[in-house]
């Protein structure tokens, strides 16, 4: 890799999740300050800090790392310095709250990362170019005749992918009289459409416009974002099922995979980008829910289990579940980085 591609790496790996990871804190911190819960520090990335500033009980402090954040809670971390340790009564307390709160301060971070996937498709469909789009129809046309409609978006041409409206031109000009078969995308469904160009001096005319450069409106976006962030996950979730199962082959990557990744994507522009984004978004949130001590999930899952008995688990039960979780992360996080290795021949 060269010097200049190891510097766009390094910068979009720290742009993309850094990001990511300080969406996800921000959920836990505004829900936690929803429910009247004291936070003792709101950090923007790790490591020394370069700056702070203290507005009420909290902390707002810029660390050297960029890469995310953390938000220290009472009852959950121990108080940053010059702050006192909250009393077991104390009603800024997590672990004083109504079990709603607690649940909902803990899955903000994940639901977070879900919402920010859905503002990220949102730009994507109103500021990045889509599929080259059917503007305008020609009244008695070939085009009316065989159905093209407003907003269909070109998938193909006589088999052929089509990304750029001159391509749709240069083939529809080359099938004078000849019959074509054109796949479009009409709202969520692939249409196939038989057209037959009409012959204008040599040069085949179906009569529509076609802009390259369309873009959703907010309202359609919005939709479109929602019905694609529920895909993926749902896709997702059935990947991690199969693995799970041993039908398909188990697939992950570590820090080293990732970072490769959001290399290779950064070279192919800034839409690419935003789509990796979207997507690292979904594997974060879900990742978080899975019920595992340590992981959002596993919080959750321990609030549920104290709430069936009644009663707070033994702090020793608790230690143990979170070093228990901490250690299949550790085992996982391992095996994935070998994996990274191992594909690009470091051991070889």
């Amino acid at each position: 890799m060269r010097e200049g591609d190891s510097v766009v790496t390094l910068i979009a790996f720290v742009v993309i999740f850094g990001t990511i990871v300080l969406f996800h804190e921000l959920g836990h911190f505004c829900v936690a300050k929803l429910a009247g819960i004291r936070v003792y520090e709101f950090a923007i990335g790790f490591g020394p800090p370069l700056g702070s500033v203290t507005r009420g009980d909290t902390k707002y402090s810029l660390r050297a790392f960029p890469l995310g954040g953390f938000v220290k809670m009472a009852g959950m971390d121990e108080p940053v310095d010059g702050q006192e340790v909250a009393p077991e009564d104390d009603e800024g307390s997590f672990n004083n709250k109504s079990l709603p709160w607690r649940l909902s301060t803990i899955a903000a971070g994940p639901m977070m990362n879900f919402v920010f996937a859905v503002v990220l498709f949102v730009l994507y469909f109103m500021l990045v170019a889509v599929p080259p789009t059917i503007t305008y129809v020609e009244p008695q046309s070939p085009g009316e005749a065989a159905g093209f409609r407003p907003g269909d978006l070109f998938v193909s041409v006589n088999g052929e992918s089509v990304d750029s409206s001159e391509r749709i031109v240069e083939l529809i000009g080359l099938s004078a009289g000849e019959e074509m078969q054109v796949v479009v995308r009409r709202q969520q469904e692939l249409v196939t459409i038989l057209v037959t160009p009409e012959d204008r001096d040599g040069v085949g005319r179906v009569g529509v416009s076609i802009d390259s450069k369309a873009q959703y409106p907010f309202l359609i976006s919005l939709e479109a974002g929602v019905t694609q962030t529920w895909r993926l996950t749902t896709q997702l979730i059935a990947d991690i099922g199969n693995m799970i199962t041993g039908k398909t082959k188990v697939e992950v990557s570590g820090p080293i995979g990732i970072v490769q990744i959001v290399g290779e994507t950064a070279r192919h522009g800034l839409p690419n980008l935003l789509v990796l984004a979207i997507i690292l978004n979904i594997n974060l949130g879900l990742l978080n829910l899975l019920p595992v001590p340590v992981l959002d999930g596993g919080w959750i899952l321990i609030l549920l289990v104290e709430a069936v008995r009644g009663k707070p688990l033994a702090p020793e039960t608790r230690g143990i579940a979170q070093f228990i979780g901490l250690a299949l992360l550790m085992a996982l996080m391992l095996f994935a980085t070998f994996k990274d290795l191992s594909r690009i021949n470091l051991f070889s």
